[in-house]
């Protein structure tokens, strides 16, 4: 039988990190000595202790494209353990702070900083935030690391990852709430900014979304809620060596190509279409930058025993490269006592064509222009097959409420992408691969 213990410690003992980080503030609310600023301040928590398993050794599974340390084959707590702390400021009756760090053993349990804002209520229905606030993007996207507030051990995957990359903006919100006797309408609009570390598929750099517009509605019954949101980014730039170089290439080729097509020796049509290749060259400068829309619809409904969550998101990058997508995931749980068994389908489709490099096909015309635009051809289509994220899963699992705020969870998914070349969101340098992982999990969520 495997030897756990190590992967349990791995989990556990970072933790002290983020109770550290956070201590000077827990100190300052034991230290005040009067009771009044005493009960203004609040710690609160919530964590999750998690291992997980998979027999692949071509990839490593990851939750977001910014997680430094995924789950490669064997055992792993690098998944879903997680940490995080917030301390509450009432500091006036409309105006409050508020302050959450997160550790995730996928980071080495480094905090990062997912709230940080001051909260001002203009009456019992208005409100503005300004500061640093968790993403909005998607349906319960704002408590994906809260793992006890989800009925499965996680959100899921496919759907998920590229909102678990976006995990915090920094700008501005404000919200107005309409209520009524049995509903209730939440009015959200956004805007910001926010950096993304990006590790994974391929490439490694910084990424930065800026001028980041959005607005939600959420509709709340006594047992549904729905909601409906819409995101705009002004742009996406991703800056990393990998495409400095990729980006030096394209540079050369589309002058070759422009030098080409001011030949007098080439016949008027052909010097035309060296023109257009060297401005479809010119064009693929940046390929991954983009200026993403994010179209979200989700619901979650309990009828009894029964509960019924699930979402549709469009993702229109707006970019060649990275595509079209249309996502959608359904959960279907049962509860017999303090036991719910459930069942999930989740999918990340592709529903535009895939990146076309024939601008960079040889021209026959020079054979030292022909080779470098086959190395940067072939570059270009091994990153559009990275950049497809394309994949599929089949989840099944149960959890059990162990006491008041506590759950523990099991559960085994079934990822699976288009085909061996298509990485999707599993981290891997290489194709092809093996595109099938098979993983159990087992978490236990709490908070305090």
């Amino acid at each position: 039988m495997p030897n756990y213990l190590p992967y349990l410690r791995k989990a556990i003992c970072p933790v002290g990190v983020l109770l550290i980080a956070l201590s000077p503030f827990a100190s300052a609310c034991a230290e005040e000595g009067e009771e009044s600023t005493a009960k203004a301040l609040k710690l609160s928590g919530f964590g999750t202790l998690g291992l997980s398993h998979h027999h692949n050794h071509d990839v490593g599974v990851i939750s977001s494209f910014s997680q430094k340390s995924p789950a490669y084959s064997g055992v792993s707590a690098n998944l879903d353990t997680v940490l995080g702390l917030q301390l509450n400021w009432q500091a006036a009756d409309a105006t409050s702070f508020a302050l959450q760090a997160v550790g995730r053993a996928g980071e080495s349990m480094t905090p990062q900083v997912r709230m940080a804002y001051v909260r001002q209520q203009f009456g019992p229905d208005l409100s503005v935030r300004v500061g640093r606030y968790r993403s909005p993007l998607y349906f319960d996207s704002d408590v994906t690391e809260i793992g006890y507030a989800n009925l499965t051990a996680r959100k899921p995957i496919p759907v998920y990852w590229i909102s678990n990359s976006v995990a915090a903006v920094d700008g501005a919100d404000v919200q107005w709430r309409k209520t009524t006797d049995n509903t209730a309408w939440l009015f959200h609009g956004y805007a910001g900014r926010s950096h993304v570390k990006h590790r994974f598929p391929l490439v490694t750099g910084d990424s930065t979304l800026s001028n980041i517009k959005g607005v939600a509605v959420t509709y709340m019954l006594a047992n549904v809620s729905l909601r409906a949101s819409r995101t705009w980014v002004g742009k996406y730039a991703m800056q990393a060596s990998q495409l400095d170089q990729m980006n030096a290439g394209l540079q050369q080729a589309a002058a070759g190509l422009s030098a080409l097509s001011m030949s007098p020796m080439l016949p008027d049509a052909l010097r035309a279409n060296m023109a257009s290749r060297a401005s479809a060259a010119a064009s693929y400068i940046n390929p991954l930058d983009n200026q993403p829309i994010y179209t979200s619809l989700g619901f979650n409904a309990n009828w009894g025993q029964w509960s019924l969550l699930g979402g549709w998101v469009g993702f229109h990058s707006q970019s060649e490269m990275i595509g079209k997508y249309d996502n959608y995931y359904i959960t279907v749980g049962r509860s017999i006592g303090d036991f719910t068994p459930y069942i999930e389908l989740a999918r990340q489709r592709r529903s535009s064509a895939l990146f076309n490099t024939s601008a960079l096909g040889p021209t026959g015309l020079s054979s030292q222009l022909d080779a470098g635009l086959v190395q940067i051809q072939g570059s270009l289509s091994e990153m559009s097959r990275f950049a497809d994220f394309s994949t599929r899963s089949a989840s099944v699992g149960v959890r059990w409420d162990v006491r008041e705020n506590m759950a523990l969870k099991l559960q085994y998914d079934r990822f699976k992408t288009p085909s061996p070349y298509n990485a999707a969101g599993f981290a891997t340098s290489t194709l092809p691969i093996n595109n099938r992982v098979h993983l159990v999990s087992a978490v236990l969520d709490f908070i305090f």
